[in-house]
């Protein structure tokens, strides 16, 4: 999507002429001191562009306007928010952990070939999670003490998010988030309780307000790692009104990068045989309203990377 696009889109949904937008920015940051009517136009037409800054603002302001995180993203499904995200925009958000991010050659994969499933609409689902087990399980060092029948209980609970890479039918990568309720995320992040000792009662349901908690991400290399991630955030914009922060615990130096790429904080430290883990939070509005999502989310269609 670009960003005329969003601006004129917000604007009329919420029946609001340019005289009176101009006021209203006016009103809510004084940065908007020396916008016009004429200024507000040449946005909407695409001829100029305001600064990340000022799109960061005014993405706030529709915030105080909907009572929404992204106004204009709240009733539009997944693969719709899938669309207009820029694949480019996610590469360079992420960056390139090599730990997560393996060299594979990227030529022998077509971004056209590489599907992103949900395990709940696999077939043969134990066949299909042994590999991604097994991966977790040696990425981690086991360090989360998860038994199979665990991942796999909690992979098929629908507030869950359990992503599949598979090209040509075999597996290329994974991301594994649950979702927990407020008050028992709160106690993983601060290593009052253990992942492993999380119970079904413990997640969140789909329409209620809750936590997401990324456990694992591997990508056998970036065009994988980009599909991945942009599904990711696809999955937060289009459930933005159910999720309240987003955590994870990682124990690898490349996993603790990319959590602080997505804005994350950290927040405590344990000491483990495998080493340290160290828990980083943040908001859901953190996470989404920043430079880099601003720029994954509203940089022109042509940003796409080749799918050759």
């Amino acid at each position: 999507m670009k960003f005329n696009e969003y601006l004129k889109s917000c604007r009329e949904k919420y029946h609001l002429t340019q005289e009176k937008l101009v006021q209203e920015f006016y009103n809510f940051d004084e940065d908007f001191i020396g916008v016009d009517t004429t200024t507000l136009s040449r946005w909407e037409t695409g001829k100029t562009k305001p600064s990340i800054d000022r799109q960061i603002t005014i993405v706030k302001y529709f915030q105080t306007v909907s009572g929404h995180i992204l106004s204009c993203f709240e009733s539009v499904d997944r693969k719709s928010i899938e669309n207009k995200i820029c694949k480019l925009g996610v590469k360079n958000l992420i960056g390139n952990s090599k730990e997560h991010i393996l060299n594979f050659p990227s030529k022998s994969f077509k971004v056209s070939e590489i599907e992103i499933q949900h395990l709940r609409s696999a077939q043969n689902i134990d066949e299909i999670l042994q590999m991604p087990y097994t991966v977790l399980e040696n990425l981690t060092d086991n360090v989360y003490e998860l038994s199979f029948d665990t991942i796999k209980e909690w992979a098929l609970h629908p507030s869950n998010l359990f992503l599949l890479s598979m090209h040509r039918n075999k597996f290329v990568g994974l991301l594994f988030s649950i979702k927990l309720k407020s008050e028992i995320f709160q106690k993983v992040i601060n290593f009052e309780i253990d992942l492993k000792d999380i119970t079904l009662k413990d997640f969140a349901d789909l329409n209620e307000v809750g936590s997401t908690f990324p456990i694992a991400f591997l990508a056998y290399n970036d065009k994988c790692s980009t599909l991945l991630i942009l599904r990711f955030y696809a999955h937060l914009i289009a459930n933005q009104d159910f999720i309240q922060n987003l955590g994870a615990a990682p124990l690898l130096d490349g996993a603790k990068k990319i959590v602080q790429k997505m804005n994350m904080q950290f927040h405590k430290e344990k000491d483990v045989p495998q080493g340290t883990l160290a828990s980083y939070q943040a908001s859901l509005n953190d996470v989404l309203i920043n430079e880099p999502v601003m720029k994954m989310l509203f940089q022109k269609q042509e940003c796409h990377e080749d799918e050759k």
